[in-house]
């Protein structure tokens, strides 16, 4: 049995003990859960860390059960607020934005979102709609990849990216489909690209930015993603 925490916690532990389970716990917490924890929580176990240094220099010499109880205190607090945290950002990857690199469409592109938008944007304004699709549409997919939601691999081609991102957005399939077939035209088969499909690529990256979905994510997006599809999603 672990002894970190039991639920069996003498009522007046040693003074030393309850600092080593205390710290126990602070490093399992430390290393716990599928990515980084928030950086409040970071914050508050280098408090708690610095307050068990102090704690320890100050009650040196003093009686051992009034200083025992209060390392228990504080004890108590810390380990309710990790559960709470933990239960909180039990998934980090999957509840904010997260560093996503590498392959995008069969070039190695450590861009985010964000900056991909920004150079679509500046080629629009140029009036260069061509290399605007294109970046309009990198922005799109590695923005749902940078939210877990539809990732692209070595080898994903846009037709495959529109599919599975169909998949969480069915309402708009047919328009990432639409999407996919002018990237591929303007990227691989000498097209020119138009204000037209500049527009309607911007009004389908703005609505699946901040849309939630109505379904969840593929198989292999669940999977890359670190969840368990549910039954029956397709692949």
């Amino acid at each position: 049995m672990r002894r970190g925490l039991p639920v069996d916690v003498p009522v007046d532990p040693d003074r030393d003990e309850a600092r080593d389970w205390l710290e126990e716990e602070l490093g399992r917490q430390g290393d716990a859960g599928g990515g980084e924890p928030p950086s409040w929580l970071e914050d508050l176990i280098e408090w708690v860390q610095r307050l068990l240094r102090d704690f320890g220099e100050r009650t040196t010499g003093d009686d051992s059960t009034s200083g025992s109880i209060g390392l228990a205190v504080i004890i108590a607090v810390v380990v309710a607020l990790l559960v709470a945290a933990f239960l909180i950002y039990g998934l980090p990857r999957l509840r904010r934005r997260s560093r996503v690199t590498g392959d995008l469409f069969g070039e190695d592109d450590d861009r985010d979102a964000v900056t991909i938008r920004t150079a679509a944007e500046r080629a629009a304004a140029a009036g260069d709609w061509t290399t605007a699709v294109v970046e309009l549409f990198r922005s799109l997919a590695r923005g749902l990849a940078e939210r877990g939601v539809v990732f692209t691999f070595p080898g994903t081609t846009a037709r495959d990216f529109a599919e599975r991102a169909a998949v969480v957005f069915p309402d708009a399939a047919d328009r990432l489909r639409d999407a996919a077939r002018v990237f591929d035209g303007v990227r691989y088969l000498g097209a020119v690209g138009t204000r037209e499909e500049w527009e309607r690529m911007s009004a389908l990256h703005a609505d699946l930015s901040t849309a939630r979905g109505t379904a969840g994510p593929s198989a292999e997006d669940a999977l890359a993603a670190g969840t368990t599809p549910a039954i029956g999603e397709r692949s």
